[in-house]
């Protein structure tokens, strides 16, 4: 009698973006930037399906090795936007590319990395106000209540779920809130936000980076250097809303 050829099943390493599973399930790892001086508070973000978070976090592990090749700079070391722009606040090897010009090189390296991350989308959602002290705070906890909102309408449009990941240690516990209020029998986001300090977790660095870019692209008299328009140049193909959404 003739059996049957088995087919072998694909072993992890031998699985690509073609035979991986889908998934109805997407991480967001959100930051916030902005400038109460300026008038401007906004929360942008990295979204990704964990079918294809194995192949994206690869691909962003080679741009943190070859910044150590190039730079030095530790791969375990936190990337920092705000630093990088200004040359401060990083590890080189010696003073090997310690310069704002350089930091600057790095951003937009992992601003591309980004904008090739497999199955990686990004979005940005922002207000703008008068308000200043607790005033302007209470704006920012709305906005982050509105983008809470917004992200919920889209997993029940596609009948996924999905969880919020942030930089910090959950101290401020406003964030929680927001999610507290909300109906947990309709909602698609599950449990309170998830905090991740950035120093241990890469996604929330390239977090990081796309607030700092958005917010850059929408401060007051943007567009006077280079790096205001990257996130136009570079990460609008990526943005859900086709750019940053004023809520």
């Amino acid at each position: 009698m003739n059996q049957a050829r088995q087919r072998k099943t694909p072993t992890p390493s031998r699985l690509n973006a073609a035979t991986r599973p889908s998934c109805n399930f997407t991480l967001f790892y959100i930051d916030d930037s902005g400038s109460e001086a300026a008038g401007c508070t906004t929360f942008s973000w990295i979204e990704i399906s964990p079918a294809t978070w194995t192949d994206a976090a690869d691909r962003w592990n080679n741009y943190r090795t070859a910044l150590y090749e190039r730079y030095g700079i530790p791969t375990a070391d936190r990337l920092h936007a705000t630093d990088l722009a200004t040359g401060r606040g990083y590890r080189t090897r010696g003073t090997a590319g310690k310069s704002a010009d350089h930091g600057r090189q790095i951003l937009r390296h992992g601003i591309e990395t980004i904008a090739s991350l497999p199955g990686a989308a990004v979005g940005s959602v922002y207000r703008r106000t008068t308000a200043r002290g607790r005033a302007f705070e209470r704006v920012k906890q709305d906005l982050y209540q509105r983008l809470l909102d917004a992200l919920d309408t889209r997993l029940l449009a596609t009948d996924t779920y999905g969880s919020v990941i942030m930089d910090g240690d959950g101290s401020n516990t406003g964030y929680a809130t927001s999610h507290h209020q909300r109906n947990i029998t309709t909602s698609r986001l599950i449990e309170d936000p998830f905090f991740r300090h950035a120093s241990t977790s890469q996604w929330v660095q390239a977090a990081d980076l796309v607030a700092w870019t958005a917010y850059r692209s929408l401060r007051p008299g943007a567009h006077r250097a280079e790096h205001d328009s990257w996130y136009d140049g570079v990460l609008r193909p990526l943005d859900i809303h086709g750019g940053p959404v004023r809520l």
